[in-house]
């Protein structure tokens, strides 16, 4: 594998990127990821041969698929999770100055077992969604953040190696990357466990601001309502013309690294069925995350198929994926299918166009940093290799010859 750090100048892209919004505080500084409480702006930045398809080392890499899958889909038995936790806002001298005043508010939270959302919580062995409801204190609430009321929250619990341990992790937004609150000792199928954290939080106005959370929580399988495994045997070929590749062998790891496995993510594409992204195995990928008002990913797409025509052309195969979310406004929100046709149609795109469910902007960032210190913004993409590793990562674009080197590094290497 050649280093494409020290073999390529990665110039300044231009991309739409999001701008911090002025956040006071949060109810646990463990969920302050990377973006959470920032607003989301628009911003312009940052001969012919025949085609050779790179041996994958697995025999039957097809173009597309001729049928479906054999087998039965399995079931699980939901599990239940349920809380109701007070924090409480303890403000210094300074704050109250400004006006600040210390106070309280609970919520409760009533969630159930969801299984396609464990790339918002890898460490997790239980995620669930549900609502959290203000039961009391949401002028208290509203002094240190503008997503007050009743609201969808992830909150999700991960087994200690100490089995009498476990791990509370939460996020405060649907589909959104999950944050670590604090230990408890976990208790029998049903029973009440204590939680606790606490932090401090400096305010944007000035002052600090001490948080403390108290509360309990309870988790219950529920034998009445049963979870499909989502990477269940598909009933029939692509509609859209897939492959179906994946080599049975992929072991999922959710920790991106450059040669490490793209973990597999089932999304629905433009003919209104569920892909795994690990059936594209065999070829060279390039997965662009993008929104649909960001005007550097449009630029992307209008260039897509020429791209691929052109890797054909130099005897790669390649793919170009295009991870799309809800907007610049909700970037790891799911789009309607309308906005994925209205995309396929207008570029006159015969590549996959998927309507992504928050794993680009869960993974792609600590990635894309780590691979070349560029922070997140719109497009962002990454290129795989015909083995499922992933190769490169960047953000912004301004012309596909970035891929296009890449891509014949790579393939010249191996």
């Amino acid at each position: 594998m050649v280093h494409l750090g020290d073999t390529l100048e990665m110039g300044i892209h231009n991309c739409c990127s999001p701008w911090e919004a002025q956040v006071r505080g949060l109810e646990n500084l463990a969920c302050l990821l990377p973006f959470v409480g920032l607003v989301f702006g628009a911003c312009q930045s940052k001969d012919n041969a025949q085609p050779n398809v790179v041996d994958s080392g697995h025999p039957g890499v097809s173009e597309s698929c001729e049928a479906g899958e054999s087998g039965e889909t399995t079931q699980v038995e939901a599990v239940r999770l349920n809380a109701s936790v007070t924090w409480t806002l303890t403000f210094d001298e300074d704050a109250e100055s400004l006006g600040f005043e210390d106070c309280a508010y609970t919520r409760s939270y009533e969630g159930v077992q969801v299984l396609n959302l464990d790339f918002d919580c890898p460490e997790c062995d239980v995620v669930t969604k549900g609502t959290a409801t203000m039961v009391d204190g949401d002028d208290c609430h509203a002094q240190i953040s503008s997503n007050t009321g009743d609201r969808v929250e992830l909150w999700g619990v991960a087994v200690g190696s100490d089995a009498g341990t476990g791990t509370l992790y939460r996020a405060t937004y649907d589909q959104f990357p999950m944050g670590e609150l604090t230990e408890f000792s976990l208790v029998e199928d049903g029973e009440t466990a204590s939680v606790a954290w606490e932090s401090e939080n400096e305010l944007t106005e000035g002052g600090v601001l001490t948080l403390s959370a108290l509360g309990s929580l309870s988790m219950e399988t529920d034998s009445t309502t049963l979870l499909d495994d989502p990477y269940g045997p598909r009933a029939s070929a692509y509609a859209c013309g897939w492959p179906c590749n994946d080599p049975g062998d992929l072991e999922m790891d959710h920790d991106l690294a450059i040669g490490s496995v793209l973990p597999n993510v089932r999304l629905d594409d433009q003919c209104g069925e569920a892909v795994d992204l690990w059936d594209f195995y065999g070829k060279y990928l390039v997965i662009d995350s993008s929104q649909s008002d960001c005007g550097p990913c449009r630029s992307m797409a209008a260039g897509a198929s020429e791209f691929v025509s052109e890797m054909s052309a130099l005897g790669i195969e390649v793919q170009v994926v295009t991870l799309m979310g809800n907007g610049l406004g909700d970037p790891f929100g799911t789009p309607e299918p309308e906005t994925i046709s209205a995309w396929v149609e207008q570029y006159a795109l015969d590549e996959p166009v998927l309507a992504d469910r928050g794993y680009a902007y869960a993974l792609f960032p600590d990635f894309i940093e780590q691979a070349n210190g560029d922070s997140w913004g719109y497009p962002a993409w990454i290129v795989v290799g015909p083995d499922m590793k992933l190769i490169w990562g960047n953000v912004g674009f301004a012309t596909w010859a970035d891929m296009v080197e890449i891509i014949a590094i790579d393939q010249g290497s191996r």
